[in-house]
């Protein structure tokens, strides 16, 4: 607790650079960490994983301000679906820190779940990649295999908020037109098909 405290809560050098970027990403919104009005203290907006071989996680969703608490958060923006245009997008980014992982030989992908068609897709960890993704996604950790020993897997978790910068501003397109610099948006199960 007193490590999660210090980077989410401290003036943490290499936190506040990735933060920069992330502002310099999200151009086109105001970008802020999940803040304790939507959630509580409870929540924070930073959270930091390690399994090793053996550990097993469920599917669980970040947030989804359809479904928040009433709070102060849910008096001044309601209770609306993710994506909704003028309203505040809520996205994790996660990255994984490790300096060295095979994710071909020692796995722990993070695992994503469309449950209307129970489709999974995964993505295998790699040093200093970055997942971007809503937070209402269904998702897990899933544990790194025998072969890596009892290696950890990190990663560090930012809960977003992208605010508008505009009324009634397009929440859908975070990348803001500009698909030339992003990778390619993967959409699975029921969400592939409202992309056709």
């Amino acid at each position: 607790d007193e490590a999660i405290n210090e980077i989410c809560f401290g003036p943490h050098p290499a936190i506040l650079e990735f933060e920069s970027k992330l502002t310099k990403l999200f151009h086109e919104f105001i970008v802020s960490r999940l803040p304790e009005a939507v959630l509580g203290a409870c929540v924070s907006p930073l959270t930091a994983n390690a399994p090793t071989h053996g550990d097993s996680f469920h599917y669980h969703i970040d947030a989804d301000p359809l479904q928040v608490p009433a709070s102060p958060w849910s008096d001044i923006f309601g209770v609306y679906p993710n994506r909704s245009r003028g309203k505040p997008r809520f996205v994790s980014c996660l990255i994984y820190l490790n300096d060295e992982w095979d994710g071909e030989k020692w796995g722990a992908p993070t695992e994503f779940l469309d449950p209307p068609t129970g489709v999974t897709y995964r993505v295998l960890p790699r040093p200093g990649r970055c997942v971007i993704m809503d937070q209402d996604v269904s998702h897990t950790v899933v544990a790194p295999n025998d072969k890596a020993g009892l290696r950890p897997r990190y990663s560090l978790v930012w809960k977003l908020i992208l605010h508008p910068r505009g009324v009634g501003q397009d929440m859908t397109d975070i990348a803001c037109g500009r698909g030339d610099v992003w990778p390619e948006s993967v959409f699975i199960g029921s969400a592939n098909d409202k992309c056709l």
